[in-house]
């Protein structure tokens, strides 16, 4: 008997001739929000505010989605007091502030980053990214993060305590000069007469 064999039986338990057959795991039925192959690809971009003031989403947010907003103060001078907030709304009250407040905090609604950005990390340009995946049962996880202009992350805000349908609606934005706004995600197929 051989080294393997000695640790086969005392390991194992079973003969060294029994061929081993490995067992398949279980298969987990994929959750709705991540069955995209039916759904239509959305990817949009602005560049300067729509006539309208607002910016139709078009997308559905049963599917994870992503709003990336480019500031870049140098090039498009504005007031950096002002409070740089994107709303998402289906109606004006209902709507989900987030952003940069006048004091440099990271904000969705009432929840606030604790880390300060000094004024001048966000005078040399910054990038928000609002992320949203849906959890299923109507529940979403949404994370905002600043980067600089050189990619890296100043901070981080996140949440799960909005629904997929809080996100539905139009957006508007409260510092109306940006560089980019782009919208990825995915909006429902056109069902098959």
């Amino acid at each position: 008997m051989d080294r393997r064999e000695i640790f086969n039986l005392l390991f194992k338990g079973s003969s060294v001739n029994e061929p081993i057959v490995p067992e398949p795991d279980p298969v987990l039925e994929t959750p709705a929000y991540l069955k995209t192959e039916q759904a239509i690809p959305v990817l949009k971009e602005w560049t300067d505010l729509p006539a309208a003031g607002h910016f139709n989403l078009e997308l559905s947010t049963a599917y994870a989605f992503t709003i990336n907003w480019d500031l870049n103060y140098p090039v498009k001078a504005v007031n950096p007091e002002q409070i740089l907030s994107l709303g998402i709304q289906q109606a004006q009250k209902n709507a989900i502030k987030l952003g940069i407040n006048r004091e440099g905090y990271l904000f969705i609604a009432n929840l606030t980053d604790p880390r300060m950005l000094t004024m001048d990390k966000l005078l040399t340009g910054i990038q928000l990214v609002l992320t949203v995946n849906p959890l299923g049962q109507g529940m979403s996880f949404a994370k905002l993060k600043i980067m600089d202009s050189a990619g890296l992350t100043l901070s981080t805000l996140k949440t799960m305590q909005y629904t997929t349908a809080a996100w539905a609606g139009d957006m508007t934005l409260s510092a109306p000069s940006f560089n980019l706004l782009r919208i990825e995600g995915f909006c429902e197929a056109a069902p098959a007469q």
